[in-house]
């Protein structure tokens, strides 16, 4: 990362987005993988996930709503907040 960027998010051990002040681009790196993308093509991603992250929660709060028998904690791990 270059000394004028500017990280936008950053998840520690996970992973950050940042403009690197130089080349007009944005730039995604989540452990290994990186991705170099346009600002439209960030957009494109930000809502792509954003309705992706709101169908997701409509989906566990659907099955939680039918199968009320499930005790707190089944949940797959990382997902028991949601």
């Amino acid at each position: 990362m270059e000394a004028d960027a500017y990280v936008l998010a950053e998840i520690p051990g996970f992973g950050r987005i940042y403009d690197c002040g130089g080349c007009g681009n944005l730039h995604l790196s989540i452990g290994p993988v990186s991705l170099t993308l346009t600002p439209e093509a960030y957009m494109q991603l930000t809502a792509l996930l954003n309705t992706s992250a709101a169908q997701f929660e409509m989906l566990l709060h659907s099955r939680r709503m039918n199968a009320p028998h499930q005790l707190p904690g089944s949940m797959p791990p990382g997902l028991e907040g949601l």
